[in-house]
């Protein structure tokens, strides 16, 4: 406009001020290393130049469509970094997801049974029958957890009530490590048992309201790794400690945590369903720092979310869940879950010296027993260093196949019964649980925060973890009658079964869900399939390849 008679900068038509600063915002060198959150972030564009992009695309070409938008999100590498807010969220992802050493410790207890039931000193006998009840009883007392969950996490909210059940946690792990009877073993694992199944509904959706999209599969691998964390200790205690100091050494993490809880910010889709708009605000300033925040404008983004299916208590949730859209994704998770636990993981950790026993494993069953343990821990965290990387549904589908594999190998030489091949049994399980450490324990998990809609999330995960606790308790209960009939070999072929099925499920079913918003998300099993790349080449019309030129209306 300078060298045009009677046109400036402040009468330019509109287009071509929008030309104008399109060519001024990215005119200017790009400053790599300008630090970590100063007024141009470290690619050099300011939230007012992000700004000035988002209303140039929309004058020239129309708004982007939820899929287009997370390609360009994942393609463009100008995205502002701050360490602060990345600093912030890993804290708070570290501290929700340590609750979960409970439900590894919970799941490990069972390797001090076999000393239990060989103590003379105490008042009362320990039997089979009873081993398989306390098994299996964490199964049983979960179902009416989960029936519970979803009531006490709209009620309180996620991050309250996490803080609230550490306490009772506590006091279950030392009622069963002083007890005077056979009965108060039993209330305080169902007790006990009971509230890691409600941790471990609450821990996953929390994290995925409290985590942007380009952390969360690397932080909500987290709560999976602490599990392994928690079977690994469990484990040693039983083998290190005598059984009653082993139980009451796992209460000692949880009043700490309990305590560092009350530092992590309440979930800001919680706060919007509660209408208490400010509060969501403070969270993620909280939790994003006042710049990032600024950046990524958020709190808009969850209100229309909510906006469009409005709830705010557990039955308007039930109503929700019917849409087709709302019933998919929780019905993928169900058959996912169940699939997974039929495939024997928790007999396989749970009655771990059990199944060397029972194979007749010429070796330490106690050895054997840590090495399962420090192989599902390195696993996992191996994967949560490339579950972003390579996406969450092709190491589900490999995991699982590898779980398939390895079962049947075992199975296969324990029916085949051949001299000097027991080694054959402990290698088949190591890789069983690298293969789950890898992927079948921890992506169900993440995608229990990732694929249930924001309308239905509380609900959904306890329909979810209620399946889950279903399935160990029969798993828990039935394993071993299975191996007395069908042999351990006999068993671990049925495992295999199950793994191969759930690869075929997610193969066939499950969307690839890393880099995309929750936002984002909530359309993928929606009626109308969402745009993907492919078809957005293939299906254009000659009416869409037209241009809008700049003296069309936009």
């Amino acid at each position: 406009g300078e060298n045009i008679p009677g046109i400036t900068d402040n009468n330019l038509p509109q287009d071509l001020q929008l030309w104008r600063t399109y060519d001024l915002c990215h005119s200017l060198p790009l400053q790599r290393d300008a630090g970590v959150c100063g007024d141009a972030g470290v690619c050099g564009r300011t939230p007012d130049t992000q700004k000035e992009d988002d209303t140039f695309s929309q004058a020239v070409g129309g708004e982007l469509t939820p899929a287009e938008s997370g390609r360009m999100s994942e393609s463009t590498p100008c995205e502002p970094r701050c360490w602060g807010a990345i600093i912030r969220q890993v804290a708070c992802a570290l501290v929700v997801s340590s609750t979960m050493l409970h439900v590894g410790l919970v799941m490990g207890w069972p390797a001090v049974l076999p000393e239990l039931q060989a103590d003379n000193t105490t008042a009362f006998n320990l039997t089979d029958n009873d081993v398989k009840w306390l098994v299996s009883s964490t199964g049983l007392a979960g179902m009416a957890g989960n029936l519970c969950a979803g009531t006490l996490m709209e009620t309180l909210g996620p991050r309250r009530l996490l803080t609230v059940l550490l306490l009772p946690a506590t006091v279950f792990w030392l009622l069963q490590a002083f007890t005077p009877s056979l009965a108060m073993i039993y209330v305080g694992r169902l007790g006990g048992s009971m509230l890691a199944s409600i941790i471990t509904t609450i821990t996953c959706p929390l994290l995925a309201e409290l985590l942007e999209p380009d952390y969360r599969g690397l932080l909500c691998s987290l709560p999976e790794l602490m599990v392994s964390a928690g079977l690994l200790l469990g484990y040693l205690q039983a083998h290190q400690l005598s059984w009653q100091v082993a139980t009451a050494v796992s209460a000692v993490p949880l009043l700490p945590l309990c305590l560092l809880t009350l530092a992590v910010p309440e979930s800001p889709f919680w706060l919007v369903r509660r209408g208490r708009i400010q509060e969501a605000e403070r969270s993620l300033r909280k939790i994003r720092g006042s710049t990032r925040y600024r950046q990524k404008d958020e709190l808009p983004q969850i209100r229309r979310s909510i906006q469009e299916h409005p709830q705010t208590t557990v039955k308007d949730q039930v109503k929700q869940l019917w849409a087709a859209h709302h019933l998919k994704p929780v019905g993928l998770l169900v058959a996912v879950f169940t699939l997974r636990e039929l495939g024997g993981q928790y007999a396989v950790f749970s009655y771990t010296i059990y199944l060397f026993q029972y194979a007749g494993l010429h070796l330490d069953a106690f050895t054997c027993t840590i090495l399962v343990g420090v192989a599902r821990l390195v696993a996992t965290g191996v994967s949560a260093i490339f579950l972003d990387r390579i996406g969450r549904r092709p190491l589900l589908i490999t995991t699982s196949v590898g779980c398939a594999v390895s079962a049947a190998i075992g199975g296969v030489f324990l029916l085949v019964d051949i001299q000097g091949s027991s080694w054959i049994l402990l290698a088949a399980v190591l890789v069983f649980v690298l293969s789950y450490g890898l992927g079948v324990g921890p992506i169900p998990w993440v995608l229990l925060g990732e694929l249930l809609p924001t309308p239905v999330r509380s609900i959904g995960a306890s329909i979810t973890t209620f399946f889950f606790a279903l399935m160990l308790f029969l798993v828990g209960f039935v394993f071993p009658e299975l191996a007395r009939l069908a042999g351990t070999g006999g068993s671990l072929l049925v495992f295999a079964a199950f793994n191969s099925i759930m690869a075929a499920v997610v193969w066939i079913f499950l969307p690839e869900t890393g880099g995309c918003s929750l936002h984002q998300l909530q359309g993928m099993f929606s009626i109308t399939p969402p745009v993907r790349p492919l078809l957005d080449v293939t299906t254009i019309t000659d009416s869409q390849e037209e241009t809008p030129s700049l003296d069309q209306p936009s």
